[in-house]
């Protein structure tokens, strides 16, 4: 029988050209890379011999025996090797962990089996043998195709068990695969001289290049670095394979100030700058660009460089100011350093690791080098539990709402207080609000969380007697994210008309940077609430930078003098001068004053003297549940 060869030639150019074209390409080195190129090579050696093959079968006369077993068994156990090689892959990229040496283990069963049937063949003839010189299937050759049906479908299982952390194109070439494999199988079988399989396997291994395997995928376009992907997966078959190695990464909080002062275009050609810089100083293998001005340098135990010489390049480097059209700006980096396996941790706390350590230093801003442990992942991990925490909360309602009480110093009583949110957590305790507002604001759960929050005040509003407790009017806060939204106004009265509580005996309490953030907006919502009877304080005055302009631009009735301004004045003269200006000061503008942080009879009778209007702080209450609110009302104003 003479064989149709030419899907043999094409499948021989394709494969070729794309060894050649992955080979010449800068490669991750990752295990997944060197397995693809290992299938490249299996399924190359595999079609050359099926080519021979198919010549010394169709002459038989030609060629002797033990050539034509040769050739034939290679060919069939490169067939083999390839579906196991390819099933490794499956294994490895789609993360399998919980079966992987079980996996792993039916893989080497499969290929023993499939072996031992091909090497005893010239004996057996269980699966090929040459009748007369004629190419025949032994009565187990068939195998070859079962002993592979484990693996098929566990490979189609496991696609399908992680297909949500491929692309569709991804999924789309692994089953459309499969079912063209299993098709040229049943063509070949009724068209025996057609060799077709082989070419549809070339197909496929393109189309693996193309939507998993591309070098390009892990190449950053803009600066020629790995990327992050191509960090990230180093750094996970360094953690697997427990390699040592030190992390040294970095980025410039500064290259905002650059986009806005310089323009994108300057700020895009100092990144390019950076990445020649650090590609040139440490190899084009060793660096990543992670995203923005984040940047990392891996060093192995066969690293040129140590930690102290890259650190000392980078700053450097970033010593000389960054210059453009005559104006100059000098950067500084934030360096964060990781060793392994001094530090243990998964894969997945690597990008939390960098995060927080990055966050700790970009807060602190008293240090530059920051060097990650446990203590940097536990912060990022507390962070993820209080944004579940509040997930949950927001879910089911489960925020509190305490109360502190407001003492009138005119009327000798406490007609007010303020709505304070409170979370709490049977693992986590009570969270503060200065911890997990931040987070939700940054997550945008803000504007949620703020009306339930508000509905919950308007709740408590229509459902105590108010007169009887003495209750003028209760403060709410207003985040800056809240103030931002044009509908805020619209939103808040129709909660007050939902639980018909009068708009007059809300006091909505912002921040300057509410102010700071959309003023446009935020003084709509104010002319439209204070419109409907509701007045607005300014919180923490003192502790902004611009608190005297928002003074006069915005349509304030209150202002809350912050503690950091009342407590150094009890000890110290020029804070006291400090503080009594800026109560003179606010009685000018006509503004009522309270005054936050009274804890001693002492601080009550210097804001007393100093003509204040009221007072709040542990000297009369701590902030309370409702019903301590209530209790802690009726017994203080009972006389009047």
């Amino acid at each position: 029988m003479k064989y149709f060869i030419d899907y043999e030639i094409a499948s021989l150019c394709v494969l070729g050209l794309l060894l050649v074209i992955y080979l010449m390409r800068r490669s991750i080195g990752s295990t997944t890379s060197k397995i693809f190129v290992w299938m490249l090579v299996c399924n190359f050696v595999s079609v050359l011999f099926n080519t021979i093959s198919a010549y010394t079968i169709s002459y038989p006369e030609r060629v002797s025996l033990p050539l034509n077993y040769f050739t034939n068994i290679v060919y069939l156990l490169t067939v083999c090797l390839s579906a196991v090689i390819f099933f490794v892959y499956v294994v490895y990229v789609t993360g399998e962990k919980k079966y992987k040496r079980f996996l792993l283990w039916l893989t080497a069963a499969v290929m023993a089996a499939d072996t031992l049937l091909l090497v005893t063949t010239p004996l057996t003839k269980l699966v090929i043998y040459f009748d007369g010189g004629e190419y025949t299937h032994g009565p187990l050759f068939v195998m070859l195709y079962v002993n592979c049906i484990p693996l098929i479908v566990s490979e189609l299982l496991l696609f399908f068990k992680y297909r949500k952390k491929l692309n569709n194109l991804q999924v789309f070439t692994v089953f459309v695969f499969n079912f063209a494999m299993i098709a040229a199988i049943v063509l070949q079988m009724f068209i025996a001289d057609l060799l077709i399989q082989d070419f549809v396997v070339s197909l496929f291994l393109v189309l693996l290049y193309i939507s998993l395997q591309n070098p390009e995928d892990y190449i950053d376009k803009a600066s020629g670095c790995f990327n992050q992907a191509a960090f990230y997966e180093i750094l996970e078959n360094r953690i697997v394979k427990k390699s040592p190695f030190t992390l040294i990464a970095f980025t410039l909080d500064d290259i905002q100030y650059v986009n806005r002062t310089l323009g994108v275009r300057a700020g895009n050609e100092l990144l390019d700058g950076i990445s020649v810089f650090l590609s040139k100083k440490f190899g084009r293998r060793n660096v990543f660009r992670l995203m923005g001005a984040r940047y990392a340098v891996l060093l192995d135990e066969r690293a040129k460089f140590t930690e102290n010489g890259v650190i000392s390049a980078v700053r450097t480097e970033f010593a000389k100011p960054y210059s453009k059209n005559n104006i100059e700006v000098l950067l500084s980096p934030f360096i964060c350093v990781l060793h392994y396996p001094e530090f243990q941790l998964r894969p997945a706390d690597i990008n939390d690791a960098l995060e927080s350590a990055f966050k700790t230093l970009s807060d602190s801003r008293d240090k530059t080098v920051l060097e990650i442990n446990e203590d940097s992942l536990k912060q990022k991990r507390r962070q993820s539990k209080i944004i579940n925490i509040m997930k949950r909360a927001i879910l089911y309602k489960g925020f509190d709402v305490y109360y502190q009480p407001i003492y009138d110093i005119e009327k000798g009583r406490f007609c007010t207080a303020e709505a304070l949110i409170r979370l709490y957590d049977k693992e986590l305790g009570f969270i503060s609000p200065d911890e997990f507002i931040p987070m939700a604001e940054k997550n945008g759960m803000i504007i949620e969380i703020g009306e339930i929050v508000f509905r919950k005040v308007c709740r408590f509003l229509k459902e105590t007697e108010k007169d009887d407790l003495g209750i003028e009017y209760i403060e709410v806060n207003l985040s800056a994210v809240q103030c931002m939204q044009e509908n805020l106004a619209q939103r808040l009265s129709a909660i007050m008309a939902e639980y018909k509580v009068s708009p007059g005996i809300i006091n909505f309490e912002i921040t300057e940077t509410a102010h700071s953030a959309n003023e446009n907006a935020l003084q709509r919502n104010m002319d439209a609430l204070i419109g409907i009877g509701s007045s607005f304080s300014m919180d923490d005055y003192g502790t902004g930078f611009s608190t005297a302009n928002h003074l006069i631009s915005l349509p304030l009735k209150i202002v809350k003098i912050d503690k950091s301004i009342l407590w150094p004045a009890i000890e110290d003269a020029e804070a006291l001068t400090v503080l009594y200006h800026t109560v003179n000061m606010l009685k000018a503008l006509d503004k009522e004053i309270v005054v936050e942080g009274v804890e001693n009879e002492a601080m009550e009778k210097l804001l007393t003297e100093m003509g204040c209007n009221y007072l709040q702080g542990f000297l009369y209450s701590k902030p309370v549940p409702q019903e301590q609110f209530i209790a802690f009302l009726r017994e203080k104003n009972s006389a009047f």
